[in-house]
């Protein structure tokens, strides 16, 4: 996935003083909280840096540009879920399917986890998706729930999807110039899916004689896995031909017409001069400038009350990415296994509460189909939407910047709450508890109308569902009304 490093990004030229990997375990790790933030503040906006994130992870909770007003772009903080697919020659290589273990450290040399960039490159000759349908993905995401959805078009190893004038490698030097975008573009829109393109401004495969292969400082590293006491100089022309290359790939890509630019490590190309492509495309913020539309913490410790109540204080749109399957980002035998539907509703009831989407990765597998786990959960996520849609979408305000108010999230649409609950919640051992609260006008449960008995004494309002009606797979919403609008607008978001 992303970079973690004390480097700058030009253009998707990456400076060779990167000192941390970017993989899944980066961002499993919980982070301490003892400092309090660095705030600066610009233009009447506040930037917070977290001591205990890093240059990297602040940057990517970090916005500097306004954001588009183009009338084709402001369906974004409305469509509430996004599925991310890192699909590619990484899915193939079955020791890891994670992108960064040809990124050495010791740790990763003694845990066995490591594997030569060289290695994970030779996946390519093996790798043939003879069973990709991503019309049945999009088919199945979109009865799910999902609105838009973000395909790996070339990741940092440098293989791309499309038959490329410029890449080299991908599918012209090894599927005989299969276009593996175009099924794709043409399945989300068959299905009313927002089509989103996520490249990298990195490539490994293109820097791969001079570029250190090492994340740890003080050792340096060639592609094939061996220890160096230097590495050969890039071209001299490098910094001149290395952005050309990456314009190429993009306008490119541009030509399928995406409305969502995903740019990791760098857009490829500036912001501005994409825009000046596909004036209504989005951007977001993964670039040296920050510019763009949206800010993107990665994995659920990033996308918590703390972090995030900065960015909606300044009114940012902002979206979590996060794994939903076993493993790492890329298919892996882990991959296999997908959240339960509980579990995942829960979490995106409560990024939808701080007024953030959410972009859940399930990796492809290598032969182009999706894992069968992921069609479970498609399939009970469409039964819960039958019911349950109203709770996450067109939804304007929340209660998840409010942790002390709420031991559950809550979604709000004008004078309608909707507090959600797991399974093992809104029982008589685990009630949901609301405090501060004025007496609601009616309390229900949303799936089927019917009328919910509930506590209230001194503005506390307890809930709680009877064990004959909770609906198993999924999670269960109560819904409150309330006679006036005014109890909800301290939470109204002010970025809807």
């Amino acid at each position: 996935m992303g970079v973690i490093a004390v480097l700058a990004v030009c253009n998707g030229l990456a400076a060779p003083t990167q000192h941390e990997g970017g993989g899944a375990d980066t961002y499993s790790k919980k982070t301490k909280a003892e400092k309090p933030p660095r705030i600066e503040v610009v233009d009447g906006k506040k930037y917070y840096y977290w001591p205990e994130l890093g240059q990297w992870p602040n940057n990517k909770l970090q916005l500097r540009d306004e954001r588009t007003v183009h009338p084709d772009a402001q369906w974004f903080p409305d469509a509430g879920l996004g599925l991310f697919m890192h699909w590619g020659i990484v899915s193939e290589f079955e020791p890891s399917g994670e992108a960064w273990s040809g990124r050495w450290t010791a740790n990763k040399e003694e845990q066995g986890r490591f594997y030569p960039q060289t290695e994970i490159w030779d996946a390519a000759k093996t790798f043939n998706p003879e069973n990709y349908n991503p019309d049945k993905w999009m088919a199945a995401a979109k009865a799910a729930g999902f609105n838009y959805a973000v395909l790996t078009t070339k990741h940092h190893d440098g293989y791309a999807l499309w038959n490329s004038d410029f890449a080299k490698m991908g599918v012209r030097q090894y599927l005989n110039g299969r276009d593996l975008v175009k099924p794709y573009v043409r399945a989300c829109r068959n299905n009313g899916v927002k089509v989103g393109f996520y490249y990298s401004g990195m490539d490994w495969y293109y820097d791969r004689e001079s570029m250190n292969f090492s994340v740890q400082p003080g050792v340096k590293v060639n592609y094939k896995g061996e220890k160096l006491d230097s590495l050969p100089p890039r071209p001299a022309d490098f910094a001149e031909k290395f952005p050309e290359f990456n314009e190429g790939q993009v306008r490119e890509l541009l030509k399928y017409k995406p409305d969502l630019w995903w740019g990791d490590g760098g857009a490829g190309m500036p912001i501005a001069e994409i825009r000046k492509l596909q004036p209504g495309i989005l951007c977001n913020n993964r670039n040296k400038d920050r510019a763009g539309d949206y800010v993107t913490p990665e994995g659920n410790h990033m996308a918590v009350p703390k972090y995030m109540s900065p960015a909606v204080e300044n009114g940012w749109w902002w979206e979590s990415c996060e794994i939903a399957n076993g493993g790492s980002w890329h298919y892996s035998r882990k991959a296999e296994k997908i959240n339960q539907t509980d579990k995942f509703l829960y979490r995106l009831a409560e990024i939808r509460s701080m007024g953030g989407n959410l972009l859940a990765n399930i990796a492809p597998c290598p032969d182009g189909e999706m894992p069968e786990q992921a069609y479970r959960l498609f399939s009970e996520m469409a039964e819960w939407m039958n019911t349950g849609r109203e709770s996450i979408y067109q939804i304007n305000g929340g209660c998840g910047l409010d942790p002390d108010k709420a031991n559950a999230p809550i979604t709000i649409r004008d004078e309608v709450w909707y507090v959600h609950a797991h399974s093992d919640m809104a029982t008589q051992q685990n009630p949901v508890v609301l405090k501060g609260m004025v007496r609601p006008a009616s309390v229900s449960l949303l799936r089927t109308g019917d009328d919910l008995a509930y506590e209230f004494a001194d503005g506390v309002l307890t809930l709680t569902v009877p064990g004959d009606c909770k609906v198993g797979k999924g999670t269960d919403v109560i819904k409150l009304m309330f006679a006036d609008v005014a109890v909800s607008e301290p939470y109204f978001f002010k970025n809807r």
